[in-house]
C-alpha cells in the first residue's frame, strides 16, 4: 500500500491529523490533532452546559426531574451541537484528509 493511500485511510477513518503522523509531518499532525480536541472539547463542554442549565430551569420552575425531562433536555442541548459544531468537525476532518493525501503524493514525488 502507497504511503499517501496509509495516510489519507489514517486520517479518514481514525483520526483527523493520525495521517500526518503516519506519513511522518509531525507539525501539520499536531496542529489538526488539537485543533480537532479542542472542537470535541467544546462540543462536550457545550452538552454539559446545556443539561445542566436546563435540569436547573426544571428544578427552579418547581418541576419534576424526570427521565423523560431529561431527555427532551439532551436532546435540545444535541440540537445546539448539531447546529454549531458538526460542520466545522466535518470541515477539519475534510481538510486533514485532503492535507494527507496532498503530502503523501508530495513525498512520494520527492522520493
Amino acid at each position: 500500500m502507497k504511503n499517501r493511500t496509509r495516510g489519507v485511510l489514517w486520517s479518514a477513518l481514525v483520526f483527523p491529523g493520525s495521517g500526518q503522523i503516519v506519513l511522518h509531518h509531525w507539525k501539520r499532525g499536531a496542529v489538526f490533532a488539537v485543533l480537532s480536541i479542542a472542537v470535541v472539547v467544546a462540543m462536550v463542554f457545550t452538552l454539559i452546559r446545556g443539561i445542566w442549565t436546563g435540569m436547573e430551569s426544571t428544578a427552579l420552575q418547581g418541576g419534576e426531574i424526570t427521565l423523560s425531562s431529561m431527555g427532551t433536555v439532551v436532546v435540545s442541548s444535541l440540537k445546539i451541537i448539531r447546529a454549531h459544531f458538526l460542520f466545522p468537525m466535518a470541515l477539519l476532518w475534510l481538510a486533514s484528509v485532503i492535507d494527507a493525501w496532498y503530502t503523501g503524493k508530495k513525498t512520494y514525488l520527492e522520493n
